[in-house]
């Protein structure tokens, strides 16, 4: 950044507020035009310096060039006076400066090892924090062909005595070739295995991830229609994307639907269905969206309404299950596939543990579930052992069209407590969620552990392993004003609820509560 002064600024002027400062005269001796620098300016010629004649540093240090973009000799100066040419340099060679640039000192260390050989081979010579206007004198009488900065900034000189060109050598971060194809560079570390990959073989190496899980787990059969199940956020759009791309690839012969639910919360929801609507434009798969008002008669706004914000994600979670089941009805499609991921099943498993669910811990890690009843479609996770991270890098590199913002209503759910804690582990062990994954898929229960048995409700026919299924129950108690119905274990009202019994005064009176 270059700026213009006719009257010459004073050489005892103090530094601004900018760390970078020199200014330029187009005359010996800080006479003539002048020109003020705070920043790089790869051509000094464009920004209307004619001539360097002498040079002004008032806060550095700074480097120069003989040619235009950084090219040429180079010249180092530190804070000073330079009221000429020989002044700067003693090679002789030429009295022009095109180009300047600060020179970024950070580290407080300085060390730098000289090799004899190109490609950091043969003898070696280690410098640390020291001046050496001789290598003759430290004992080093061969030539220098590679040099490897381990930190600091260094200024290397032709011959001894700090004489001829001048060389910067700084500390810069190398670009790391892809680990996979050695042939490109480097724009990611993944995750998952620590490789460094270039945008191509990350893409092929997740996909191909994710098509040994279809495959290994038998996820699908030729022909079979397939509803993907559609938020709008990362999970889903990735999902959409590979399993369209991989069906291509791999001629599995599906025939893929999206399936979106409308869970009516304003603000959130209603703007994600809007990204849902755009995916199914540029995937070009028919959309279905089913929405709770439909279904149930109610919103997730009026429920929290109802309930408050402690205990609204049981609804919204056992609602939207059984909504994408109806949805999937509706579609006639012979299978569901979900965008969990490695960390949704891996915090799941946490939450199990936590509340000592043993029943769902014996399936929560299943990659795929069969159940038994009406208006039941089996569902599958072609997901389950890709990363977070992994899937936000794919759709970043990806350029995906998502939606990310969270859920208004999630802050306070008891997920976000095990998801907190999956994150500590992870920054300690990256491995840790695979190893809890697998420690939740390796799981036996004793002889003698009472399980729930499956059945099917006796109001909707849904599956269930009371007589009302917590869908139902939770609807009765929205109904009726009892919204704490579902929350808890009240099964042995269920039978009262489906004979249309009355409750007594005190059971009313427990369920009305609300002050979760």
């Amino acid at each position: 950044m270059a700026t213009d002064h006719q009257k010459p600024a004073s050489k005892q002027q103090q530094p601004g507020t900018s760390a970078f400062k020199l200014t330029i005269y187009e005359q010996e001796n800080f006479q003539g035009p002048c020109h003020e620098l705070t920043g790089p300016c790869n051509n000094l010629q464009e920004a209307g310096v004619e001539k360097v004649g002498s040079i002004l540093v008032l806060c550095g240090p700074w480097v120069g060039y003989e040619q235009a973009n950084c090219k040429g000799e180079q010249y180092v100066f530190e804070k000073g006076e330079y009221p000429r040419w020989d002044s700067w340099t003693n090679s002789r060679r030429s009295d022009n400066i095109f180009a300047f640039r600060p020179i970024k000192v950070d580290s407080q260390e300085h060390k730098i090892v000289l090799y004899e050989n190109p490609s950091f081979a043969g003898k070696k010579i280690e410098i640390i924090d020291d001046d050496v206007p001789s290598f003759h004198a430290h004992g080093y009488q061969e030539k220098v062909s590679s040099v490897r900065v381990q930190s600091g900034t260094w200024v290397g000189y032709q011959y001894p005595g700090y004489r001829g060109y001048q060389y910067l050598f700084e500390k810069v971060k190398m670009p790391v070739l892809c680990s996979s194809c050695a042939e490109k560079r480097a724009v990611l570390k993944r995750p998952k295995t620590a490789h460094s990959l270039c945008k191509e073989c990350f893409f092929w190496a997740f996909e191909e991830e994710v098509h040994q899980t279809i495959v290994s787990a038998q996820l699908f059969k030729h022909g079979e229609t397939v509803g993907i199940g559609a938020s709008g956020g990362k999970d889903s759009t990735v999902l959409a994307h590979v399993m369209k791309v991989l069906n291509e690839r791999y001629n599995y012969g599906l025939k893929l639907l999206l399936l979106s639910v409308d869970e009516g919360i304003t603000g959130y929801r209603d703007d994600s269905l809007e990204t849902v609507k755009r995916n199914q434009q540029q995937y070009e798969l028919p959309l279905k969206i089913v929405s709770y008002e439909e279904l149930y008669g109610w919103t997730m706004d009026a429920i929290v309404k109802q309930v408050g914000l402690k205990n609204n994600c049981t609804f919204c979670g056992v609602f939207r299950r059984q909504a994408l089941d109806r949805g999937a009805m509706m579609l006639k499609v012979d299978k569901i596939c979900t965008g969990h991921n490695a960390d949704d099943v891996a915090e799941t498993v946490l939450m199990n543990v936590l509340r000592g669910d043993i029943a769902r811990l014996r399936r929560c890690t299943a990659i795929s579930t069969a159940s038994e009843g009406e208006g039941v479609v089996p569902r599958c996770k072609p997901l389950k052992y890709a990363y977070e991270k992994e899937i936000v890098l794919y759709a970043y590199f990806k350029k995906l069209d998502y939606f990310s913002t969270e859920c208004i209503y999630s802050p306070n759910a008891y997920r976000g407590h095990a998801r907190t804690f999956l994150k500590d582990l992870e920054a300690v062990r990256p491995s840790a969620i695979m190893d809890v994954i697998h420690s939740g898929e390796n799981l036996s229960v004793r002889e003698g552990v009472k399980m729930p048995v499956q059945g099917t409700c006796g109001r909707c026919g849904y599956i269930s392993s009371q007589a009302l299924c917590k869908s139902c129950v939770l609807l009765e108690g929205l109904n009726r004003g009892l919204p704490r119905l579902g929350i808890g274990k009240h099964h042995r009202l269920h039978e009262k609820i489906l004979s249309q019994q009355p409750l007594t005064q005190e059971e009313e009176r427990k369920l009305k509560a609300v002050d979760f």
